[in-house]
Parts: C-alpha cells; structure tokens; sequence
C-alpha cells in the first residue's frame, strides 16, 4: 500500500464525516426534524464517497467504484442542499416534493452506478487517483455522468446560498453572532468541494482531495459554532418569525 497524499487526506475526510454524520443522524432521532434527516443523510453519502476512495487507493472493487461515484458525484451536494430546502421553503409541501424527485433520481442511478456501467478494470493500479483515471475506467457512463452537473449545482445552490442567506438574516438581526460565523463557515466549506468538482472537469484534479477535507471539516466546523447557542435563544418571544429559524443548522 503507497501512502499517497490523496489516501491519507481521504482517510482524514473519512473519519470527520463519519463523526459528523453520527452527531447529525443522532440529533435527528432525538428531534425527529426533516431538515436534520437530509443533512444526516448527506452526510452519509460525504462518508461512504470517502471511504470508497480509501479502498480504491488500495484494491480494485466495481462495487465501491460504482459507489464512490454515485454518493460521491451525485448525491453529496443535493442531500445537504435539501436539509437547507426544509428550512428555507416553508410554504406548503414544496421541499417535500423536491425530497421525492432527489429520490426518484438517487433510486434510479443507484443501480445504473453499480451494475450497469461497464468498467475497465485494467485502467486501475495501487495507489491511483480516482479523478485522473475514472473517465478510462467508466468511458462515457451511459448517461450517469449527465446527472452529476445537474444534482451538484442544485445542491450547491441551496447549501451555500442557503447558508449566506442566513448569516446575512441573523448580521441584521444583530442576534445570534455565532449562526452567522458558523453559516459563513458551513458556505465556504460547500463551495470547496463544489469548486474542486469543476476543476476536475476542467482538467484540473489536483484541488479534489484538499477541498474535499477541507470542506468538511469547515461544515462540521460551521455546525458546532452555529449549534452552542439552543434554538430560539435569545431572540424575545413577541419579535419571534418563521424566519429566525432558517439558519438553524444540523
């Protein structure tokens, strides 16, 4: 096994979504809230999309190739930027039926990922880099790859925007100093994976690994800062709206 710089910064993207996910996913169970379930879950395709890079450093698997692909490339960005929907579109059942169309795409590329996308395995070697070798792995994607511009802009969209709006709301409000630190952390670190992602399409792969580490751990970071102060806290009950609760993170 060569301990190459792209699998010791994915080992370290592991191990901090891995935490983060739980706390979220925990926080979840305990709250039972939509927005908490999304971002749990996003954070479980953050996870699972590192963990396949780890093991793809360090053997060849088309499972965890199809895998790392699809949670990685395709269903990071549109998770997290749907824990941001439930908070942002309060009106009817508008986030929930964005939540269905997610599933729907999530459902039907799983196994088009997994089983159905011819991979050369011979392009593979110890210690490769994913980003310089997964188009010779999987060619064109029989249509797969189509889906991964579409889903990470939508995602991006809502996370980052989702978090400026917030911290913008909470900085005239004068209250909650800590949401609106922690929301710009939780923007700046969805733009690092984002940022990373167009590179590589671009032909550029050398920012994947660091934005991506990078990027997680400023949300998780962003998180605990914006999560010390309990919800609601000190904004008086009579000057209380729907919209102090946008910002609320995971």
């Amino acid at each position: 096994m060569q301990l190459t710089v792209p699998f010791v910064l994915s080992v370290i993207s592991t191990l901090v979504t891995a935490v983060f996910a739980f706390i979220v996913l925990r926080r979840w169970y305990e709250k039972r809230r939509p927005h908490l379930l999304a971002w749990g879950i996003g954070l479980m395709m953050y996870f699972f999309g590192t963990l396949s890079q780890v093991v793809l450093s360090i053997w060849w698997s088309p499972f965890f190739f199809g895998l790392w692909y699809w949670a990685g490339a395709l269903m990071v960005a549109p998770w997290l930027g749907q824990g941001t929907a439930y908070l942002l579109i309060r009106r009817g059942s508008i986030a929930r039926n964005i939540q269905m169309a997610l599933l729907l795409v999530g459902i039907m590329t799983l196994p088009w990922a997994l089983f159905f996308t011819p991979m050369d395995s011979s392009k593979w070697y110890v210690g490769a880099d994913m980003t310089t070798i997964y188009r010779d792995i999987m060619g064109d994607g029989r249509g797969v790859r189509f889906f991964s511009p579409i889903m990470n802009v939508w995602g991006t969209i809502l996370l980052v925007g989702g978090a400026l709006y917030s911290a913008r709301l909470f900085r005239k409000k004068q209250i909650m100093r800590n949401r609106v630190v922690g929301n710009w952390l939780i923007a700046a670190g969805g733009i690092l994976p984002a940022a990373a992602g167009a590179l590589i399409r671009l032909g550029d792969p050398s920012f994947k690994y660091v934005g991506e580490m990078v990027g997680v751990i400023l949300i998780f970071a962003g998180f605990w800062i914006a999560s010390n102060i309990p919800e609601e806290a000190h904004i008086p009950k009579h000057k209380r709206q729907p919209a102090d609760m946008v910002a609320e993170n995971p």
